[in-house]
């Protein structure tokens, strides 16, 4: 569900058992965040260029209104370079979600849907394993079964007793608290009896609750597996949860346990090792590759609706707690959080009518998804005007 504010937050921190920040740094300790020091490449700038376009830059679409053509994911192997634009797979997220109107509620942030359409509709072919903390009104359960089929099996993770009701034969649900590691090392252990494959993260939105919650699970996701981490709002959430989990991040990748990171905005994904294949990840339009963020800067407004690729073998390995930190801090601005809701205050209720909007800052209106893998990053160019909001469906709603 969409990150609340103000008094659902409250009520919701009321009800979560909360971890000591203690056990925040064991939970970390015990899943290998600290690596040997010196173990690190020290050839990756200490420091990167804010984000800067050329004096005068703008989207094209921001004085005519006029859109461009959106952005394409294309099938390949990741970083594949290509401008071939294809048809989109029949089944989809956002065709899913905009359908629905009846039934228990669901609510998700736009961008997400089209990041699960990129990364999960390729493995809707193959048995699934896939769990979600966050239940709440229960749509989401329905969307996950439609889209990728009767093959996948659903664990929902949710601290309210309610949501019991939402289980059946294909669908396991849990009542814990995602920041508490022994719940973890329980329900790996009994409820999905080894691994899974996907792990959506649309619970509490704290720092501490994610950072618990992907360094508990990362290690059980299967080879090719992702973790998707949702409504990560405000640029504080760099300093509190983006870098720490670089640490976490770059020890994976060091023992060649990462394949890759992503960023889309109020969103994290990382990907694990093994198994590409499951779910290729390539980009559409134009493009071209540089060598420094200057460069990139100075790039982006040649590829509207494109890409730009920066490769730089003197900075050595992206994926080190000193790179992903860099970048994650760099591109802080796309979890930019200023927003407004219609009806105003819905967002507080459980009404089944509610859409939030967000503000954009200059980035989001520009970038749409950063992409790092061990020798390149990739950030996706937008094509047309963004707009980041998320529209409540269904018509069943738990109160918060």
């Amino acid at each position: 569900a969409v990150l609340l504010a103000g008094a659902v937050v409250a009520a919701q921190s009321a009800k979560l058992r909360r971890s000591a920040p203690a056990q925040e740094e064991q939970s970390l300790a015990a899943n290998g965040t600290a690596p040997a020091k010196g173990t690190l490449p020290e050839a990756f700038p200490a420091a990167l260029p804010a984000f800067a376009l050329p004096g005068g830059s703008a989207p094209p679409w921001a004085s005519t209104g006029a859109a461009a053509a959106p952005i394409v994911a294309l099938p390949g192997s990741a970083g594949r370079r290509t401008s071939q634009v294809v048809a989109r797979q029949p089944r989809s997220f956002q065709a899913f979600y905009n359908s629905y109107s009846a039934g228990p509620g669901i609510w998700k942030w736009a961008n997400a849907l089209a990041v699960y359409d990129r990364f999960l509709v390729p493995m809707s072919t193959m048995p699934l394993k896939l769990a979600e903390v966050g239940v709440q009104s229960g749509g989401s359960i329905a969307m996950w079964k439609a889209v990728l089929g009767p093959s996948c099996r659903v664990y929902g993770i949710d601290i309210n007793p309610a949501v019991s009701k939402f289980a059946d034969a294909v669908t396991t649900i849990t009542i814990g608290d995602q920041a508490d590691a022994a719940m973890w090392g329980n329900f790996f252990a009994t409820q999905s009896a080894g691994p899974i494959d996907v792990m959506i993260d649309d619970g509490g939105h704290e720092p501490h609750q994610m950072l618990v919650t992907l360094t508990s699970v990362f290690d059980n996701l299967t080879p090719g597996g992702v973790i998707a981490i949702e409504d990560i709002h405000g640029e504080s959430y760099v300093e509190s949860f983006f870098v720490p989990s670089a640490r976490f991040l770059a020890a994976k990748a060091s023992w060649g346990q990462l394949s890759s990171v992503h960023v889309f905005p109020y969103m994290l994904v990382a990907k694990r090792a093994g198994n590409d294949y499951r779910a290729p990840l390539a980009f559409g339009g134009t493009y071209e590759v540089v060598r420094e963020f200057a460069e990139l800067w100075a790039a982006i407004p040649r590829h509207w609706g494109g890409h730009v690729i920066l490769e730089n073998p003197g900075w050595g390995p992206f994926l080190t707690e000193q790179g992903l930190g860099n970048f994650f801090r760099v591109f802080g601005e796309l979890h930019h959080s200023v927003w407004s809701d219609s009806p105003a205050g819905c967002q507080h209720t459980a009404a089944a009518v509610c859409t939030v909007r967000v503000s954009n800052a200059r980035m989001q209106d520009i970038i749409t998804g950063v992409h790092i893998f061990p020798t390149r990053l990739v950030v996706e160019v937008a094509g047309g005007p963004v707009v980041l909001e998320a529209v409540r469906h269904g018509t069943e709603w738990l109160q918060y």
